[in-house]
């Protein structure tokens, strides 16, 4: 290589790594100017950027938000006390005015992705008013770690965890999320028996663990608001039951996971509702096979038995339930996950605990007793039992073509289903249940910063090298001339 050449390719590939670093920067949080308006009245949203859910603004359907900065504006994320729903955000850009119809998603943490960067920003919130509790703004760049970009539900997933209340996936499922979802790639729904809307700050403390384990797609929370319970038949009295058994069906139906994870049979320490929702799981296995299931019943619309009444029967290829004695599997939460930077499966459940703020007083994940959260069992297989126990995966003898979105079909109903007349339907929209409608993906440069940087700052340091070898040894050669 001549010198002319090589430092023309060195100057390009300085270049390329000068683009690579701007690309590869977390978008700056920007210090912005924000005023609340209602009717008229106009006051500071300072407390909007205090990253405090307990500092709260409520608005009526004339409340906005305006926003006005001296850099550009890319992207927002929302913090929202329940979920508005539908939403208009009006932008300022290169003279022009543009509407963007937000919300659709129901997240209740949304990031939205400007359709153009802009400095006036205006949020308008939906006729029946909302609560805010953040509005952060970012100028250009990768979206930053910490900002929840979240997905819809999934169509179709490979595991299925049903877990009571937001913390029991960390406390009695533990490593399962970090490991199957974050270091492994399988697409891990999560869904829950019962909501916590009553108490403010649960809902976000179950976003903020679910981000931290690796989840992307966000949580199936049912409407049954959740109780305290010692006992399963109490328990059984708390909800419509009827209810509760659909609401199981429809995820099985909805998600076809081939791995279902549930809590233990005796509600862990006892919880009657951890019971109930199990109790109801080992029936709901054979209903959602089922054609006949409940179909000649006439479901109120909405409800979650209209839902699985539109859904084609399926069965799960494998359940396990935590501490269940038969088949027992002891699952491995000490391996390093190159996705949490060498940490563990069982450090990473902590670490998603740990965002539960209100209840890390009264609980902490374990390794002993009721809260080991590696002590599982399989209650029900079709593919046979495990036999890889010194390391056990929840996905042994379930092969590629066994997958229900693979190849063929493994799945037929016990009875024939009812006649089709067409494409399958989805349900109608169910609070809490029907997917969400896809967000915008961030438009940053990380995937070109994560796979190109490592690529090109390695080529140069070789060229480098290389150029200084073959200079070291001509300036040597010419020593020998002289």
């Amino acid at each position: 290589m001549t010198r002319t050449i090589r430092i023309s390719v060195i100057s390009a590939l300085l270049v390329l790594l000068c683009c690579c670093l701007v690309f590869a920067a977390d978008a700056p949080r920007l210090s912005v100017q924000m005023d609340a308006v209602e009717d008229g009245q106009v006051w500071s949203a300072a407390k909007l950027q205090d990253d405090n859910w307990y500092s709260k603004l409520t608005f009526n359907e004339t409340g906005l938000v305006e926003i006005s900065s001296d850099q550009d504006i890319h992207f927002l994320y929302i913090i929202w006390d329940r979920i508005p729903g539908s939403w208009l955000l009006t932008e300022e850009s290169a003279g022009h005015t543009l509407g963007q119809l937000c919300g659709q998603g129901n997240y209740l943490h949304e990031y939205v992705a400007l359709d153009a960067p802009a400095r006036s920003v205006t949020l308008h919130m939906p006729k029946a008013g909302a609560i805010l509790c953040d509005v952060l703004c970012y100028g250009e760049g990768d979206v930053p770690a910490d900002v929840q970009v979240w997905q819809p539900f999934y169509d179709d997933a490979d595991m299925l965890l049903i877990s009571t209340h937001a913390d029991d996936e960390h406390l009695f499922f533990g490593g399962t999320m970090p490991t199957y979802a974050g270091e492994l790639g399988y697409k891990v729904q999560i869904a829950y028996l019962t909501h916590h809307w009553e108490q403010p700050m649960r809902p976000h403390e179950l976003l903020d663990g679910l981000w931290t384990v690796g989840m992307t797609h966000y949580p199936v929370i049912s409407t049954f608001t959740d109780y305290y319970s010692d006992n399963l038949e109490h328990a059984k009295t708390l909800w419509d039951l009827d209810e509760v058994e659909a609401y199981e069906v429809m995820l099985l139906r909805r998600f076809k996971p081939e791995v279902v994870i549930d809590h233990d049979v005796n509600g862990e320490y006892g919880h009657g509702a951890h019971r109930l929702n199990t109790w109801v799981l080992q029936q709901a296995i054979d209903w959602a096979y089922d054609a006949n299931w409940r179909a000649d019943e006439t479901a109120a619309p909405g409800s979650y038995l209209e839902a699985a009444q539109k859904l084609k029967p399926f069965q799960p290829l494998k359940v396990y339930l935590h501490l269940w004695p038969e088949n027992a599997v002891h699952m491995n939460w000490d391996k390093p996950l190159s996705h949490f930077g060498g940490k563990t499966a069982f450090e990473m459940a902590e670490a998603g605990f740990a965002c539960h703020y209100s209840q890390t007083e009264y609980f902490k994940v374990g390794r002993r007793g009721v809260f080991d959260c590696a002590a599982f069992g399989l209650y029900f297989t079709r593919v046979g039992v495990d036999t890889k126990l010194d390391d056990p995966d929840f996905f042994e003898n379930i092969t590629r073509d066994m997958w229900s979105d693979g190849p063929g079909v493994y799945v037929e109903p016990i009875v024939d289903p009812p006649e089709e007349t067409g494409a399958e339907t989805d349900p109608e929209p169910v609070e809490g249940v029907e997917a969400p409608e896809p967000e915008k993906k961030p438009q940053t440069g990380s995937a070109f910063s994560k796979i190109y940087l490592p690529v090109l700052i390695t080529v140069l340091v070789v060229v480098f090298a290389a150029g200084g070898i073959k200079m070291k040894g001509k300036n040597r050669r010419k020593k020998g001339k002289h």
